[in-house]
């Protein structure tokens, strides 16, 4: 939420180019279920075509697991933990983030995160996703409409992911950091 007061206030200000504002109020946005999360339901909140391409925003919702390891090759990605705890691996150190904390990861920069909710008996983990330049707007929709009509495609899926600079990489062993200790059963 932060976030986007900011780039707003930026926007106004001209520092982002174009002679209009966006506002999108709370709530406001429709949910799209993606591949290859299918516990995961994501908002837009700025899309890139109005912000001249400069950047996107979305918002996240994770029951379990979380985007596995991969790195983007055209964007660099800012996270915002709206609500909740989760497991980050970038560049290969793995580190714990809550509600409030803030992550970057460069293009080129692999990156993991891990949710943990072993039962679904919990909240999802709410994140604020920024991406620059825009662009993985598009893939989202595009990956939705394969999660719509064939979940287990994943070809279809690998082609897309390529096409906006997205590459999968090895699973991740991931270590107890004791990030999600209160959730234990």
């Amino acid at each position: 939420m932060h976030i986007v007061f900011v780039l707003l206030f930026c926007t106004v200000i001209g520092i982002v180019s174009g002679k209009s504002i966006t506002i999108t109020k709370k709530n406001s946005s429709a949910s799209i279920h993606t591949l290859p999360f299918p516990n995961s339901v994501f908002q837009h909140k700025i899309r890139g075509n109005e912000t001249n391409g400069t950047f996107v925003v979305f918002e996240a919702e994770y029951l379990n697991e979380g985007p596995g390891h991969h790195l983007h090759t055209k964007d660099d990605e800012l996270f915002y933990i709206i609500d909740g705890n989760v497991q980050f691996i970038v560049n290969g150190s793995q580190f714990c983030a809550s509600t409030g904390d803030y992550v970057y990861v460069p293009r080129f920069v692999s990156q993991g995160i891990r949710v943990y909710n072993p039962t679904n008996s919990m909240k999802p983990v709410k994140i604020q996703i920024m991406l620059f330049p825009s662009g993985l707007d598009n893939f989202l929709d595009e990956i939705a409409l394969i999660y719509n009509q064939d979940r287990t495609n994943s070809t279809a899926i690998n082609i897309i992911s390529q096409k906006y600079g997205i590459i999968g990489l090895e699973p991740v062993q991931w270590k107890d950091l004791h990030c999600f200790e209160k959730f234990s059963t």
